[in-house]
């Protein structure tokens, strides 16, 4: 099984996100922090946790 939850996976000209949900990570491609928690909330209930997101930096997912 590929372990694709510690690897970016945005599309070319996006940022690699991904938010911590209920159930696992949610992956996100987005052009800024702003439009990665929009996506984060359409995907999740309720509010978003801004401790839970994490951006692709380099090598690793960092906390944002």
């Amino acid at each position: 099984m590929t372990d694709i939850h510690n690897k970016p996976c945005a599309a070319q000209g996006l940022t690699s996100y991904r938010y911590r949900g209920t159930y696992g990570y949610i992956m996100i491609g987005a052009s800024n922090y702003s439009d990665a928690k929009r996506q984060a909330e359409l995907s999740t209930t309720g509010p978003i946790n801004p401790l839970r997101m994490e951006v692709w930096v380099g090598s690793k997912y960092q906390p944002v």
